[in-house]
């Protein structure tokens, strides 16, 4: 039997049409199953080249700014932009405290902090005031209608108080301005959900007033005595937040430690934000983070749903000033709006730290005895943050380490310049706690600018404040200097 050329050219087609459809579902199968080989093979290969000690290197620790730059009196805002923005006093060598210009503090995530210099200045670059060359001490910034409102306040009573305006949350503040009829220190401003702005000020006893619809000046009365030195305990450094209908008013307190040590981050609440004030009690309290402590100083603020404390750190116990750097800790609230008192870390917004993260020593949250945080700058390098002046005895906590799964065990750690024959004992949670290994420093004069040490280390697991403590190997060196700790870290060998 014949077949039509046309009929048989359409039989072929089908035909091929047919094997096509069969090869390509086949082809698909196939590349299926070898793709799941080289996914498995691959995922296998990645888990055994992970190194044992790999641990992420971005994680929020406190303290939050840079080595080297030292911003006290945190206010925090979240801005619109989204990004979080520090505005403090800024230390450096050579004052008590303070400086004659401001730097702003920035993140995107917690984690990466941005530094812009000189935002306003009252003296040299970024001067934007012609009536003053003083200090500045701590500042606030807030947003409205479309600028950045900075105030500021001054070393040395009189006409102290002022602000500048900005475009832009990371400044440069212009145009810096007295406002007329307020004198004092460390203000601070809130705007309340009917679109009423205050500023807070005042050292001894907390001051307040309404701000005019264009935020440069005060309007109405000054109230006066809104927290007093003897009912609330109130130092200096005002900052109100709101939150569920109850304004919180945080201050430097003199509650604890006597009345020349203002360490705590207290509060008290009303129902109006001129008051009456009821005193609640402490947030935090950053005693025993430096052997020379003067003051606290911060904010409470919510970032994208979670409540932080700010608060300020002292570094650098010298006769020359201290120098001071911004934290954040978590803080939560109870049913009836208190807040639990919270402690100061190392780990701060982060969460418990992994025993492979190299460690700062300068991150030390507690210090007893001489030893205190310094920095060195050398020319044309990073400036490193360490510990030094460690006598025997001395020790430091850095809270808190998370060892379960680890299996560390082996402790390394660099000394920085000159150090004597000492002992640096590793131990959990207190100096008396469980010892976990003794890493022999062996004296070094000079030959080379540091040097490593290292131990073996008992297994352990669990969450754990981590403790060190320096013991001299010549017992006739009880007053001398032993070393300069740069840094430690873990590792599982």
């Amino acid at each position: 039997m014949s077949l039509d050329n046309s009929v048989f050219s359409g039989l072929c087609c089908m035909i091929k049409i047919k094997m096509n459809k069969y090869l390509g579902i086949f082809g698909l199968l196939m590349l299926g199953v070898l793709a799941g080989c080289q996914s498995g093979e691959k995922n296998e290969s990645a888990d055994s080249e992970k190194p044992a000690n790999s641990v992420s290197k971005h994680r929020p620790l406190n303290p939050i700014a840079p080595p080297g730059v030292f911003i006290a009196d945190p206010e925090v805002r979240q801005m619109p932009d989204g990004r979080v923005y520090i505005y403090g006093s800024r230390d450096e060598p050579g004052n008590s405290w303070c400086s004659h210009s401001y730097n702003v503090l920035s993140s995107s995530d917690l984690v990466n902090w941005h530094v812009e210099q000189f935002s306003f200045a009252t003296e040299g670059m970024g001067k934007q005031v012609d009536y003053t060359d003083r200090l500045l001490y701590a500042p606030d910034c807030i947003y409205r209608d479309g600028k950045y409102y900075l105030y500021y306040c001054l070393a040395g009573g009189g006409e102290d108080e002022g602000v500048a305006v900005s475009s832009s949350p990371y400044g440069p503040f212009r145009d810096g301005k007295v406002m007329e009829g307020i004198s004092g220190i460390d203000p601070s401003v809130f705007i309340d959900d009917d679109g009423q702005a205050y500023l807070f000020w005042g050292q001894w006893h907390a001051r307040g007033a309404k701000l005019s619809k264009d935020m440069l000046s005060i309007e109405g009365a000054v109230h006066d005595s809104l927290l007093t030195y003897k009912t609330h305990f109130f130092n200096e450094g005002s900052s109100v937040r709101k939150r569920n209908g109850i304004y919180y008013l945080v201050y430097g307190s003199h509650s604890r430690h006597g009345e020349s040590n203002c360490a705590t981050l207290d509060y008290a609440t009303a129902t109006s934000p001129l008051g009456p004030y009821t005193y609640r009690g402490v947030i935090i309290d950053n005693w025993g983070s430096d052997r020379n402590l003067v003051n606290n100083h911060g904010c409470i603020t919510e970032i994208n749903g979670q409540w932080y404390i700010a608060y300020h750190r002292p570094t650098h116990a010298t006769i020359t000033g201290t120098m001071r750097k911004a934290c954040l800790e978590p803080i939560t609230f109870n049913p009836d709006g208190t807040i639990p008192e919270v402690e100061m870390t190392t780990q701060g917004i982060g969460g418990p730290i992994s025993p492979f993260y190299r460690m700062d020593a300068a991150r030390a949250c507690l210090l007893s005895g001489n030893v205190m945080v310094s920095v060195r700058r050398p020319d044309n390098d990073i400036p490193v943050e360490y510990l030094a002046g460690i006598r025997d005895g001395d020790h430091a906590y850095w809270k808190y380490y998370d060892f379960t799964g680890t299996d560390a065990n082996h402790f390394i750690c660099k000394t920085w310049s000159e150090n004597r024959a000492a002992k640096i004992e590793i131990r959990l949670d207190s100096p008396q706690g469980q010892l976990l290994g003794v890493c022999d420093i062996a004296p070094m004069d000079g030959e080379v600018a540091y040097a490593i040490h290292e131990t073996k280390i008992k297994p352990v697991t669990g969450k754990h404040a981590l403790v060190l403590v320096f013991k001299s190997g010549n017992p006739e060196m009880k007053e001398t200097d032993l070393m300069n700790l740069e840094w430690f870290v873990f590792e599982k060998r």
